[in-house]
């Protein structure tokens, strides 16, 4: 046995594992479709692996044969030129596309059970690909072209996809109002606009994703916004949250006072919370209360 020397197949989806089936059948004459043969993905995978093995240690079959599929699957995917439009330094682009397949890719309860591709042909795609949160677009574009390839949809079938999630962004990508109202460098702007989302009860958006950073809560924001399918509902909360924006700032300069973005460890934060809940303070309250005395004291030592 020279089982520790042999490369082992795996396949992400069905279509990958009857590619491989079908490259061995045609390639390697003394390859049994039997042997072949299994009631579930992984087991087809294990019977494929074993037969593989065994055609190598008989010397009926390269040891690199393994490298050789995968290399032919590879060859048979849609070429990377039809991607080129989901372009990864188009920030706004691949969050709304990452958000919009994670959706898609998931079958709701009011799909058929039969074949529910036939409603809702994104769910070829694999939905696997969007699995893990991502804080930043490069990794939401690579989840998207894994979406494609590690799906069950065909090459012919992929590129009938990306035309409509095209034809879905240009709907999208012309109306600039949120983005032109975000300001380019004003995180607490970003920060109570997430916060205003998070706010609407009636008839809420549907949330892009959990942001971590004062940035991905602006991007969250774009995204959150050009995931909303009503136009009117769209423009509606665009025009409340800058409204009330703008009502935010004129009541903080009528008293003087202005935000400000500071940033602290979370167990500064969490003393910062106990000292404000000991004195029944606000959290902003208790940072001017601590900046006074510590003035005074300075004062007092000069």
């Amino acid at each position: 046995m020279i089982r520790d020397n042999i490369d082992f197949l795996d396949a992400s989806s069905e279509r990958e594992c009857t590619f491989y089936n079908d490259y061995l059948l045609k390639n390697i004459r003394s390859a049994s479709l039997k042997n072949l043969r299994g009631n579930s993905q992984a087991e087809r995978i294990k019977k494929l692996n074993e037969e593989l093995e065994n055609l190598i240690n008989k010397k009926r079959a390269p040891q690199n044969f393994a490298t050789q599929m995968r290399t032919a699957f590879k060859a048979s995917q849609l070429p990377s030129n039809y991607f080129r439009w989901i372009d990864k330094k188009d920030e706004r682009l691949c969050n709304w596309a990452w958000c919009y397949l994670k959706s898609t890719t998931k079958k709701s309860e009011t799909e058929s059970e039969q074949d529910p591709t036939k409603e809702n042909p994104f769910l070829l795609l694999s939905g696997k690909a969007f699995n893990t949160e991502r804080s930043n677009a490069a990794d939401r574009h690579m989840d998207i072209l894994d979406a494609f390839y590690h799906g069950e949809a065909d090459t012919q079938q992929q590129q009938d996809l990306l035309e409509e999630l095209k034809a879905k962004w240009q709907e999208i990508r012309f109306n600039e109002t949120i983005v032109n109202w975000l300001e380019g460098n004003n995180p607490s702007q970003w920060v109570w606009a997430w916060s205003y989302l998070q706010n609407i009860t009636q008839r809420p958006l549907k949330q892009a994703w959990i942001p971590t950073t004062e940035a991905e809560k602006k991007a969250a924001v774009i995204a959150t916004i050009d995931l909303s399918d009503n136009v009117d509902r769209k423009a509606l909360i665009i025009d409340k949250m800058k409204k009330a924006w703008s009502q935010k700032k004129f009541r903080e300069k009528s008293s003087g006072r202005k935000p400000y973005s500071i940033s602290m460890t979370l167990n500064t934060k969490q003393k910062l919370n106990a000292l404000a809940e000991e004195k029944n303070m606000k959290i902003n309250e208790m940072v001017e209360y601590l900046v006074r005395n510590e003035y005074k004291k300075r004062d007092s030592n000069e």
